[in-house]
């Protein structure tokens, strides 16, 4: 009860003062000279002193001030949620959420008659974007996204400058992220925000899938491994289903995981090996187990989830459960296996072993290329002896018919072989003499070969491959290699990841033993079984070997992932790794490492494998002269990703004034042609925005060609577009972050059931345009009622003693 603060007839108060002196005592003498109990005696004097107050404070007639806002000169926002996620209904519930919205959201409900009448109000509904509406007559939850902090940033922009009285914000709470700290947005902008929660704290039932991760690794028995994880409510002790399912809806494995419990995230792992190159796409989906529809019998076999959206009633044993939706039951995930081949070039000083042996572990690799520049012969002085007369080629290439041909080997030039080349061109000159030549390859190994076989301008490019193209480069063990090489004091030594300074010999009258290091074993491609015991096992078993370079030291930086241990029980380092520049480079220091295979049965594949693994992980992260990358991929709930073309030449320079186009394949088929942009922030680049209108795997392709129209390349790539995955990826409204955002603007959090009581609230609450008006505070109904029931008391109090 709020007191007056003015009294209109103050002439009146010596009047009524006087009038109740002179009563209180005659009432006080008429009660208390009776003879009746002292409670009765008090309730008769309070009553009607009381009563005769009252009259008497009326006579001055006390006025109250009090501010309202001027009609239509505020205005005021309603914004409902329109989203999917109100289409479920709480734990106890008998509607919806949705069906709760539109019942306060009724036109003539009293809150919202109260607020049009005192403000100009603006209706809006938001999902993924801001929507104004003339009324919520056509209300419907349909949305793919609950866009809270770009809604409300949009409104805000929209009576930015203009009186307003704050925003009604009608929303289920449940969201996946809600950004307000976006560039030039200011929360403090806004007016007071009133969130009103359609919800309760305990959404029914639900199995929830929260995300589905992919990472890929070099291991082979499992380089690419999907994890769900998941989390339910109300299922405590179930048993769930979680299924992948690869093309075609081919189901490829199905795991249980029992005794579930409730708010407990539990995830689950597949590891497989697509077949596929390129973007491959898979399903994720779980339910709980026996699940059935309520009074129906499910055919065996049948798909559980096919055909059941929203509120699906289910049997479990002789149990009628209820999940809150199904939409979050299943995820789609895209593994992009990238675009082989991949080409590395093998250089080698003599043929050896280890090139017989790695080139047949990769031999039905369909991802790797290896080419090989083999020498059979050092070049040597010219001697008319060794020759016919006028004769100035190499005897070795006597009868092969191109004595007379330009690449018929001299006699000052090292004898070289070309195995598994693209064509009769390639390699023809040796090894490659210029950038856009070396480039075109991945990799390179360097086995066997001192390094006055290059000219300076070749160790400069072979380093230049490494930390400017992004390449990989490994170099094998020997006799001929690392400081016996002559690598110290070189460019090629520089982007090595160890030291070669001094030269060091290469041993070989000892028995070594590989074993892995601390950071071996945490790397996939190292190993070669799946598990420490098997592959503590394996190196245990493994042979020794005879010849390996003596490292000075490693560079910071660097990691060891393999030693070697000596019978005088020292290690040295065996196999060492680091990044250089762009690309990564390795110094395996076994010089006999075919070893392995010519010590173990002929079934043994370990050595092939380590071969395969070794030759993916220096490829993996080798760019490709075109690059295609889609912005928000990780977040299935992005609907507008930008799709980006990286362009280089054939130098991997930024090509300029390239023609890069588009095609992307939505979920049903549908291709759609783009053309690109060239980005102002990167030199290179080409990009633009893709409206994503289907919900589902996107395929894009990019076909770039010079300005002459010649192609350059062609890249594939892809990505999920889910919204409803985080629109259902928690159904438990976030209170928190409501009422977080009503105490920064200056608004409240209002319950439901308070909204009328908040509407007439606002001739307390500060709007910018407001009048001051009085209430004459006598002419309350309850003071003259307070009077009249008072005087009763005493009448009646006196009828039951017997004093009238």
């Amino acid at each position: 009860m709020t007191l007056p603060d003015s009294w209109n007839a103050l002439d009146w108060m010596t009047p009524a003062i006087i009038v109740f002196v002179i009563a209180l005592p005659v009432i006080f003498y008429a009660n208390w000279s009776r003879r009746i109990s002292t409670p009765v005696k008090l309730l008769l004097t309070l009553a009607k002193s009381l009563a005769l107050g009252l009259l008497a404070l009326c006579l001055l007639e006390p006025t109250q001030s009090f501010t309202r806002p001027v009609p239509g000169s505020n205005s005021i926002i309603v914004m409902a949620d329109a989203s999917q996620s109100l289409q479920v209904q709480d734990w106890g519930g008998a509607r919806t959420r949705a069906e709760a919205m539109k019942s306060i959201l009724n036109e003539k409900t009293d809150w919202l008659d109260t607020l049009d009448e005192q403000f100009e109000m603006r209706r809006y509904q938001f999902d993924s974007r801001l929507n104004a509406v003339t009324d919520f007559v056509d209300y419907r939850a349909e949305g793919t996204g609950t866009a809270i902090g770009g809604s409300l940033e949009m409104a805000g922009k929209r009576i930015d400058g203009k009186p307003s009285a704050g925003i009604v914000l009608l929303t289920d709470g449940s969201f996946s992220e809600t950004t307000l700290n976006q560039e030039g947005f200011d929360i403090g902008k806004l007016p007071p925000v009133y969130p009103v929660i359609v919800a309760s704290n305990r959404p029914a039932r639900d199995l929830s899938m929260t995300s589905v991760e992919t990472s890929q690794t070099n291991f082979e028995s499992a380089p690419v491994t999907i994890k769900a994880e998941m989390i339910s409510q109300g299922f405590a002790g179930e048993t769930v289903k979680v299924e992948l399912l690869g093309k075609d809806g081919k189901q490829i494995e199905v795991q249980q995981v029992r005794q579930v419990v409730d708010g407990k995230p539990f995830a689950v792992r597949f590891q497989l090996k697509p077949a596929d190159r390129g973007v491959n796409v898979f399903r994720v989906r779980a339910w709980v187990d026996g699940m059935e529809l309520a009074g129906e019998q499910s055919e065996k076999g049948s798909d559980p989830l096919k055909g059941r959206e929203g509120q699906v009633p289910f049997q479990i044993g002789s149990k009628t459960k209820t999940e809150a939706t199904l939409v979050n039951n299943e995820r789609t995930v895209v593994v992009d296996r990238g675009q082989g081949p991949f080409r590395i070039l093998y250089v080698a000083g003599r043929p050896n072993w280890e090139y017989k042996f790695m080139r047949r572990a990769v031999s039905d690799d369909q991802e790797i290329e290896l080419v090989g520049l083999l020498r059979v012969a050092r070049k040597e002085p010219k001697f008319t002896f060794r020759g016919h007369a006028d004769e100035s080629t190499n005897p070795l290439f006597r009868g092969f018919g191109n004595q007379g041909d330009a690449t018929a080997e001299q006699y000052d030039e090292p004898v070289m072989i070309r195995l598994d080349t693209r064509d009769d061109v390639e390699l023809r000159d040796g090894f490659p003499k210029d950038a856009a030549t070396l480039y075109e390859y991945d990799a390179i190994v360097l086995d066997d070969i001192e390094a006055d076989f290059f000219t300076q301008d070749q160790k400069t490019l072979i380093a230049q491959f490494v930390s400017l193209r992004g390449g990989g480069l490994l170099m094998l063990g020997g006799a001929e290699m690392f400081a016996s090489g002559g690598y110290d004091r070189t460019p090629i030594g520089e982007s090595l990841p160890v030291y070669l300074d001094g030269r060091q010999p290469v041993l070989t009258d000892m028995d070594y033993k590989l074993d892995l290091t601390r950071e071996g074993w945490i790397q996939p491609w190292v190993r070669i079984e799946s598990t420490r015991e098997r592959e503590e096992t394996r190196l245990t078993a493994m042979p020794g070997f005879h010849t390996l370079n003596i490292l000075q030291s490693i560079k910071p930086g660097a990691s060891v992932l393999a030693n070697v241990r000596a019978q005088d029980d020292k290690n040295y380092p065996a196999l060492v790794v680091q990044r250089f520049g762009k690309g990564r480079s390795a110094a395996l220091m076994i010089g006999d490492l075919w070893r392995w295979k010519m010590n173990t049965p002929e079934e043994n594949k370990d050595l092939d494998k380590s071969w395969r693994q070794t030759m993916r992980w220096l490829v993996s992260d080798v760019p490709h002269r075109v690059q295609v990358t889609v912005g928000n991929a990780d977040d299935a709930t992005a609907t507008n990703p930008v799709l980006s073309v990286q362009v280089n030449d054939a130098e991997y320079k930024p090509q300029l004034n390239a023609n890069a186009s588009l095609k992307v394949t939505s979920p049903s088929g549908q291709e759609i042609r783009l053309t690109t942009e060239q980005d102002t922030q990167k030199a290179g680049r080409y990009s633009t925005t893709f409206v994503s209108r289907e919900s589902g795997a996107y395929r894009v392709t990019a076909e770039v060609k010079t300005p002459e129209g010649d192609l350059i390349e062609q890249r594939e790539s892809g990505w999920v577009s889910e919204p409803a995955a985080g629109e259902f990826l928690n159904l438990e409204p976030n209170r928190e972050f409501l009422a977080s955002l009503a105490e920064k603007t200056g608004g409240q959090m209002i319950e439901m059931d308070e909204l009328d009581s908040f509407a007439n609230s606002f001739e307390n609450r500060t709007v910018p345009v407001s009048e001051t008006q009085t209430r004459p505070w006598w002419h309350r109904w309850w003071i003259f009622t307070a009077a009249i029931c008072l005087l009763v008391v005493e009448w009646g109090t006196r009828r039951m003693t017997g004093l009238a």
